[in-house]
């Protein structure tokens, strides 16, 4: 199935996987590899970072609209439902890379399931002090997205996550 193309336009609020929520702010042409191609300007407020992006890798690079109402209900139900089983065993290195995958898909759904894992995990058993980074790298992407689409404070939209998880605010 080819996915449907994005139309996204300078004043977008986006989502830039391994950056977080941005805005896109111009489209301008920039010479690459001996060509030029026209790419999208995105500013990243978080880290106050300005990246570009052609706009023909916007889907291959995982750039998304943000999060609408239908799948904001989604994410509170993943965020609510039983974590998946830790896996105690084997190489630590790899389960962080395939942890560090997921965050990086920009999928929101894979992003709440992290973040509802690691924050199991770490009530639990406690986590590694690579696991605990990338917890607070898909956390802190899952909170500024919630804060945009919903006009809430981080603080706000933190505590909001953290009620789903653990049934109360904490």
């Amino acid at each position: 199935m080819i996915p449907k193309q994005l139309r996204l336009k300078p004043g977008d609020t986006i989502f830039y996987p391994s950056a977080g929520v941005g805005v896109i702010e111009s489209v301008e042409d920039v010479y690459h590899s001996g060509k030029l191609e026209k790419c999208f300007v995105i500013r990243i407020p978080e880290t106050r970072m300005t990246v570009r992006v052609p706009k023909a890798n916007v889907q291959k690079s995982g750039i998304r609209p943000l999060l609408d109402g239908k799948k904001i209900k989604e994410l509170f139900k993943i965020l609510a439902a039983k974590s998946g089983k830790k896996v105690t065993g084997g190489n630590w290195a790899e389960r962080c890379k395939e942890i560090e995958r997921r965050i990086n898909t920009g999928s929101c759904l894979d992003l709440g399931e992290v973040v509802r894992d690691l924050t199991r995990w770490k009530k639990t058993t406690g986590l590694s002090f690579e696991e605990s980074l990338l917890l607070e790298t898909a956390s802190g992407y899952l909170v500024r997205e919630l804060a945009a689409v919903e006009g809430i404070s981080p603080e706000t939209a933190r505590i909001h996550i953290q009620s789903c998880i653990v049934g109360t605010p904490n």
